[in-house]
């Protein structure tokens, strides 16, 4: 007799504090691209190019100063915000700066006095709208390396300032803040000369960019630490400033002679990545090499106790100044992204640690982003804009939904940076990553199909999904995996059974990657405190899911001159009544090609159209394809012990696949919490479960699991 065991109300999120199986029930060993929110474990959204599509153009990228996109990896996302309040959106990679053309949809190049820049990947720009001394505005911003720079809303120029001895365009610093009216610059280089613990302050008002003592408050603070500084974050009032050993606080004493004081507040725990800092909710957050810490201005303490070594195991420790930190505000999250270990060089930031501040939880994203930042749009998009669109189909595909489009007034989003220049919309509704356009299509040998689009980050072994190839129809609605990348704009994918022919490519579609959906549950047994081992009988699932945007092809043999028509397919077509499926490609009753049918069934192979009367139609001659909806599969693998691999089941029940459930089993059953059952028939020391979805389109939330477990035997 097996005993239901509920799992439900999923808050604690990604947890490795302790073994797996001593882990709290509703706890995942492993969350990759989903999160647990208000108690349910939910698929993550995806992202866009920025502007992908808008007017016809190319996808948003840094370009230089002659039209090119040069591929370096994103430095900076900042906006400045003019006296009237209108913003301008500045994007910077390791050598050029562009801002956003709210006219034409895409970035455009500024050539600064300084010319090119010259950091690396890890140089990333900090940046400030600080007003000038006759209240202009303007971003301020610097790499470390380079001349701090200056954008007024029409040219970018070397900041100009006074300080005694050191010139103007030889001045850079690592972070900056406007504090209290004045500039804070950090960790120093002046003159070529690196200062690795100072604080250099500006007077205010006329003096707002004087650094020089003779400006009444201006001046330096040396730290008086043995480590440089390495990240900060303003707090409240007051600036947190991390060294490599230690956490100080600098506090603004109201005194204009001696404006601030610096105190430390943890001799023992500091930063070794300068961009990991970020304030969220008056808590800040920094990583170190050997955890990551959370400060309230008053103390110090490790913000990972759930992830006790994460910072050791999950992150590449000699590349740890690659992390960078931002938010996703409308979900509450905190990216931290950084570089998984073990990569080939280059290396680069492929993983995110997501904190949702709201539930106190972690989740691991797979995204390829170099640093992140955020925008809001000053113009909406206008009819004239989306007229390039055909119809609300060719729109939809681009933006997916109404509410994915990205370019309504008004709208804040966050944005993503890409190790070849790009810049991403996040967190898209209804969205899988990077959609980008097809350019050409070729075939290279029998088995491999060649596809060149605009710039994506594709890997091998990812899937992609195809839509609106007018041209080869075969592809569309399908999803491959990819099995070479040639560059960063070819890659090759594997013909299916079903692609026999090479039809030319024209023009149109799009590719997109899909989401690769995984969470691992911990170990359960029930009965270790009886010393016996578990058998799990079988596995209800309650879940709700957006179903697919993948079609299946079934093979037509026959079709009827009747009221209804009926269709006979060469196989099994595995459909259901209510289904609606497209019919094409048919030779001699030609009227049924191109058209949706909802569906009656009436045995394995055969289904009628409902409400299509075919008595006067062309008769059936051969051929013939019908498209039908692939509904939403979790796949379901059953881990025992302490492996890895999932193991062989007992196939007790044919009627079922114990690898798969299905959860949208009908179309009109799309959004609805439904129980589904799958027979498991399983024994061991501990049972843990791992369910994956990697399906376009798919939107998956699951509610809550329910295993049947019995005691079986001795555990020891």
């Amino acid at each position: 007799m097996y005993q239901p065991y509920l799992i439900a109300q999923f808050s604690t999120g990604l947890d490795k504090q302790f073994e797996p199986w001593l882990l709290p029930d509703e706890a995942q060993q492993d969350l990759f691209d989903g999160f647990a929110y208000r108690g349910i474990l939910s698929k993550r959204f995806g992202y866009q190019g920025f502007a992908t599509g808008v007017t016809g153009k190319e996808p948003s990228r840094i370009v230089d100063g002659v039209g090119a996109y040069p591929g370096n990896p994103v430095m900076m996302i900042a906006v400045f915000v003019a006296s009237d309040n209108s913003k301008t959106l500045l994007v910077a990679d390791t050598q050029y700066v562009n801002y956003y053309n709210t006219a034409t949809k895409l970035l455009t190049y500024i050539a600064p006095t300084y010319g090119l820049y010259t950091g690396n990947s890890s140089n990333f720009f900090d940046s400030v709208n600080y007003p000038d001394a006759t209240d202009v505005n303007r971003l301020l911003f610097a790499n470390n390396l380079d001349p701090i720079q200056s954008y007024d809303g029409a040219a970018v120029t070397n900041y100009v300032f006074t300080l005694t001895g050191v010139a103007v365009g030889q001045l850079t610093c690592l972070l900056m803040f406007q504090f209290k009216d004045r500039l804070i610059l950090l960790r120093t280089r002046e003159n070529g000369t690196v200062f690795p613990r100072r604080i250099r302050i500006s007077g205010t008002g006329a003096d707002c960019d004087n650094f020089d003592t003779t400006a009444t408050g201006a001046g330096v603070i040396e730290i008086p630490d043995d480590s440089w500084i390495m990240s900060a974050t303003a707090n409240k009032d007051d600036l947190l400033i991390f060294t490599e050993n230690s956490t100080w606080i600098l506090k603004y004493t109201g005194n204009d002679v001696t404006p601030f004081v610096l105190d430390r507040i943890d001799e023992s725990r500091g930063s070794q990545a300068p961009f990991s800092g970020i304030t969220y909710l008056n808590r800040s957050t920094t990583a170190s090499t050997r955890g990551l810490i959370i400060s309230d201005g008053y103390r110090v303490e490790r913000a990972d106790l759930l992830l006790p070594f994460y910072s050791i195991d999950e992150i590449d420790q000699e590349n740890f100044n690659l992390c960078y930190a931002g938010s996703v505000d409308e979900d509450r999250d905190h990216y931290l992204i950084h570089p998984s270990p073990g990569q080939e060089p280059p290396v680069k930031s492929d993983r995110i640690l997501v904190t949702n501040y709201e539930e106190d939880n972690y989740a691991v994203y797979r995204l390829p982003l170099s640093c992140m930042g955020n925008f809001i749009t000053q113009a909406g998009e206008t009819w004239t804009d989306l007229n390039i669109y055909a119809s609300w189909d060719e729109l939809s595909s681009v933006y997916n939904n109404w509410d994915a489009f990205a370019f309504s007034q008004g709208s804040p989003f966050s944005l993503g940076g890409g190790h070849q220049g790009e810049v991403w919309a996040l967190n898209i509704e209804g969205s899988d990553d990077n959609l980008v356009q097809i350019t050409n299509i070729t075939y290279p040998d029998a088995e491999l199909i060649e596809v060149t689009t605009q710039v994506n980050n594709y890997v091998v072994d990812d899937y992609v999904f195809f839509e609106s190839v007018t041209d080869i129809p075969d592809l569309n609605n399908r999803q491959y995996a990819v099995n070479s990348v040639t560059s960063n704009t070819v890659f090759r994918i594997k013909r299916n059974l079903e692609f026999t022919t090479s039809p030319v490519f024209v023009s149109g579609g799009q590719v997109q990657r899909v989401i690769p959906f995984e969470f691992k549950t911990k170990r359960f047994n029930p009965f270790t405190n009886t010393d016996q081992k578990v058998r799990c009988g079988w596995l209800y699932l309650y879940v709700d899911s957006s179903g697919t945007k993948l079609k299946r092809s079934i093979l037509m043999s026959g079709s009827s001159q009747t009221d209804p028509c009926v269709i006979t397919t060469s196989s099994a077509h595995g459909l259901t009544s209510g289904d609606v499926v497209g019919i094409s490609q048919v030779v001699g009753m030609t009227e049924l090609n191109d058209n949706q049918y909802p569906i009656e069934i009436l045995t394995d192979f055969t289904f009628s159209l409902v409400g299509i009367d075919a008595t006067g139609f062309t008769a059936y001659v051969s051929g013939g394809v019908v498209k039908a909806d692939v509904p939403c599969i979790l796949s379901i693998d059953v881990l025992t012990n302490d492996n890895d691999e999932a193991t062989q089941l007992d196939i007790t029940n044919v009627d079922f696949d114990p690898y798969q459930a299905n959860c949208t089993n009908l179309i009109t059953e799309t959004g609805v919490k439904k129980w589904y059952k799958l027979w498991i028939n399983q024994t061991a020391r501990f049972i843990q479960l791992r369910i994956t979805n990697q399906q376009a389109g798919a939107q998956i939330n699951i509610q809550a699991i329910m295993p049947g477990f019995a005691p079986a035997g001795r555990l020891i």
